[in-house]
């Protein structure tokens, strides 16, 4: 998925590396996944970041059944996808 994204700022591999959160956060349905990779790349144009954050990635609702199972994990920890300049 992540080679598909077109942002000129995302640094390759952060995706990979956020596996457990995106399982955790998507219940495993790779349809969520898609949705919320989908969207968060979209805002990330949208607010001219052109990459995707952990933080964006958590201001993202998931679909309904997925977020009443598995609710986002808490924000503490910033694993500094896109953080990088």
């Amino acid at each position: 998925m992540e080679h598909a994204l077109r942002l000129h700022r995302h640094p390759g591999g952060t995706l990979p590396g956020q596996a457990k959160y995106l399982h955790q956060r998507t219940g495993g349905s790779i349809s969520s996944l898609s949705h919320l990779i989908r969207a968060a790349a979209i805002s990330a144009i949208i607010d001219g970041s052109e990459r995707i954050s952990r933080r964006l990635l958590d201001s993202v609702p998931v679909d309904h059944s997925t977020q009443s199972d598995n609710p986002a994990p808490s924000t503490d920890e910033d694993d500094g996808i896109g953080d990088a300049a």
